[in-house]
């Protein structure tokens, strides 16, 4: 499984790359790995509020529909359209080319509850953060 270093994790297999008061959000190997085969997904859409742990996009597989929640509080900047044509980069390309969205975040003490990469491992194998 595949876990860079340079992102931070939510315990529901989000994870985010800071760029100033902007961050990219997409979803963990582990997280793509367990849908196994995206048929869809139903982005939210630029200027939309979000809410930290609150669902913000649907996924569709073969046979189910799978939430994603938000790792963190703020607006969307922009969304990854490509995924609409091409939802199958998130499986080929989870932490580069299959990112979902991008987001200002209001809360910048919410940052602190988010994983690290070593926290994250530990959350797969255990269950539970060190």
């Amino acid at each position: 499984m595949n876990v860079p270093k340079n992102l931070l994790y939510t315990k529901k297999h989000a994870w985010v790359r800071l760029k100033k008061d902007v961050v990219t959000v997409g979803m963990t190997d582990e997280l793509q790995e367990r849908i196994e085969s995206v048929q869809s997904v139903l982005l939210p859409s630029k200027g939309d509020e979000l809410e930290m742990d609150h669902e913000c996009l649907t996924i569709h597989s073969d046979s189910r529909f799978f939430d994603f929640f938000s790792p963190l509080t703020g607006r969307i900047v922009a969304v990854n359209t490509e995924l609409k044509n091409r939802p199958e980069l998130i499986h080929t390309s989870p932490y580069e080319d299959g990112w979902l969205f991008e987001m200002e975040y209001d809360e910048p003490d919410e940052l602190e509850m988010l994983y690290t990469p070593n926290e994250y491992l530990h959350e797969l194998e255990f269950g539970t953060r060190r």
